[in-house]
Formats: C-alpha cells, sequence, structure tokens
C-alpha cells in the first residue's frame, strides 16, 4: 500500500540542490537534479545517520558521517553497488506543478 502526498510546488526545490522533510513520519531528502525531483530516505543504510547532512554533487548524496555516495536516482552505492542502497520514493509533478512523493503507507481507501 501507499499514497501520493503533496510536497510543495515544483519552484520550492532548487536545481542542483536538497533538502530534507518530514512528511507524514518519514523523513525524506528531496533532490533536484537538472530538471527531475528525486527522494530517498534520510537514512544512510550504513549506519542509519541522516544523509539529508550531507553533499550532493549531480546525482550523488554522500552521507557526511562516513562518506558513503548514493545515486538519488535509484539508490545505488556508488563505491559498491552490490552493498546496501538507500531507499528511494516514486515523485511526480502533478498537474498543477506541485511535487508528490508516494511513501509506503495506507491511502483512505485502501483496505488492509
Amino acid at each position: 500500500m501507499a499514497k501520493w502526498i503533496d510536497i510543495g510546488p515544483a519552484a520550492g526545490f532548487t536545481a542542483d540542490a536538497h533538502q530534507t522533510l518530514d512528511v507524514e513520519g518519514f523523513s525524506v531528502v528531496v533532490c533536484r537534479v537538472d530538471d527531475a525531483v528525486h527522494a530517498v530516505a534520510n537514512i544512510c543504510p550504513h549506519a542509519g545517520l541522516p544523509l539529508g547532512e550531507g553533499d550532493l554533487q549531480g546525482c550523488v548524496l554522500t552521507c557526511p558521517f562516513h562518506g558513503y555516495a548514493y545515486d538519488v536516482r535509484d539508490g545505488r552505492n556508488i563505491d559498491d553497488p552490490h552493498d546496501l542502497p538507500v531507499m528511494v520514493y516514486q515523485t511526480r509533478v502533478n498537474d498543477e506543478e506541485g511535487v508528490e512523493v508516494k511513501l509506503p503507507i495506507a491511502d483512505e481507501g485502501e483496505s488492509e
């Protein structure tokens, strides 16, 4: 089960930058790379520390604590593609130019 959640206007996400948002109890790092908006969990799979405090260079977000680097487009670990990836959430821009992220929570219309 998953639900699309509005996280704000597309214009609010600056190109080649990232920000950490609390979205319905999920800490999410939202990155705008070129014209695309990407979202990943704010938890480094290596040690559970916050990725949102790291540096974004192109499509690579680097954990500030141990230097693990992740591609925000697909979550893969840049240094070791066989290592744990970071959780990636789907994003989309709706008709009103707002950005939505799909989170693993039940929609009101879904049954368990």
